[in-house]
């Protein structure tokens, strides 16, 4: 099995599969919208930076441990929502929501103290939500126009509803990428809604990939509708590549989340890398097998 894959020479029955793929989709549509409801009435809620919501960040060089930093941030004074080390360097940065005068003069002695520095060798920081609120503003307003596009391209280069069902992979793959970040309160920085751009871009070019190699099939066996046959075929020839593509690119990007933390490589460059990793991993899965419940509905028999 594992040798007829490595050489793209499987026969999987893609299309009597597509029942299984529909109850496969209909669960993940009903934990998506799970998760949507907790978070519309509060149970859930998404992790925005600062970046978004304000807040204030203390820059400091000492020497630390770990336990140091575990203590400050379960502190009571400031809530500390992330902190970022430096290889090769003593200087830490704390992250905090943004307090009152009396808490964040508190907090920076607290710091001080903490970590034997003179509070005056404490750069700190007040950092607004208006760039985080532009850089929203600014990936909405390219997500519309980019999907417009892709939809009015889809169309003349293929069929209408065949950039229906390109447009519904996408936002499979945004809504795994937001029922993962709501579940597991990750971080939402802007580097975070650059990387959701990116993963419509990669998500949408597996799926072009396979409408392009069926009409090319279809073209080769001089079919005017799309038959079982060549859907069957198409897809085992083309799932070897999608997964081949998928590992080369998800590998770098595993190093960058992994390695890169053991090392103490972190902030932006994580940032953007998380939403990337599950972008490419969900991106590869819905171009295929989210796409056949619909493609099979096309089928001509």
């Amino acid at each position: 099995m594992f040798k007829n894959l490595f050489l793209g020479n499987t026969n999987i029955d893609f299309y009597n599969k597509r029942n299984l793929l529909q109850k496969i989709l209909i669960v993940e549509i009903v934990i998506f919208l799970t998760v949507l409801i907790c978070a519309a009435i509060g149970i859930l809620n998404l992790n925005f930076s600062i970046d978004f919501t304000g807040g204030t960040t203390y820059q400091l060089t000492s020497e630390y441990s770990k336990s140091d930093i575990d203590e400050v941030l379960t502190n009571n004074i400031l809530e500390v929502s992330r902190y970022q080390t430096y290889e090769n360097s003593d200087t830490v940065l704390f992250r905090a929501v943004e307090g009152s005068q009396s808490q964040e003069t508190e907090f920076l002695n607290y710091l001080a103290n903490k970590f034997n520095v003179n509070s005056n060798e404490i750069e700190f920081q007040r950092v607004g939500p208006t760039f985080g609120q532009e850089i929203t503003t600014k990936g909405i307003r390219a997500l519309v126009i980019f999907l417009s596009f892709i939809v009015l391209l889809i169309s003349i280069r293929f069929q209408f509803r065949f950039s229906i069902v390109a447009l519904i992979a996408l936002i499979h793959d945004l809504l795994i990428c937001t029922t993962i970040y709501l579940l597991l309160n990750f971080e939402i920085t802007p580097s975070t809604v650059i990387a959701l751009l990116t993963i419509l871009g990669y998500s949408l070019y597996d799926t072009v990939i396979l409408f392009d190699k069926l009409r090319d099939s279809q073209r080769m066996n001089k079919e005017s509708n799309l038959s079982i046959k060549t859907l069957n075929k198409t897809f085992n020839e083309i799932l070897m590549r999608s997964i081949n593509t998928s590992i080369t690119s998800a590998v770098p990007i595993a190093s960058i989340l992994f390695l890169g933390n053991i090392i103490g490589l972190s902030g932006t460059l994580t940032d953007f890398a998380l939403p990337l990793f599950i972008g490419i991993i969900s991106g590869t899965y819905s171009s295929i097998f989210v796409t056949i419940p619909f493609l099979s509905r096309i089928i001509n028999k």
